[in-house]
């Protein structure tokens, strides 16, 4: 009698790719910035000018989003990177907000 000897196999299992976190915040952004763009359309501006503003604000906003999730993931420079730009967006904010509190527009 002879033994049937079987050696083992390398099996591949084939599982469903996780969507990783650059990919699910560049969604999230398309999902952000087509919900403002579109509310322009449900409750428009009373001018064109205000439309043409709302919506550079918008494309601006997408481009400096964009620009600063896609640098964060090429690597640890990246990273500083962004962390560097948003503090200095952060104080450009606090700084906005007491001018603008200082030095209001008379309508």
């Amino acid at each position: 009698m002879e033994t049937n000897v079987q050696t083992s196999q390398n099996v591949k299992i084939a599982t469903s790719k996780e969507v990783s976190m650059r990919k699910l915040l560049n969604i999230i952004g398309i999902f952000i910035f087509s919900g403002l763009a579109l509310t322009n359309v449900t409750s428009p501006l009373p001018s064109s000018d205000y439309t043409k503003e709302f919506l550079l604000f918008i494309g601006g906003s997408a481009i400096i989003y964009y620009f600063l999730v896609n640098t964060y993931f090429l690597g640890q420079i990246g990273r500083k990177f962004v962390f560097k730009i948003l503090i200095l967006l952060g104080c450009f904010s606090v700084f906005m907000a007491f001018y603008l509190a200082t030095n209001s527009v008379a309508y």
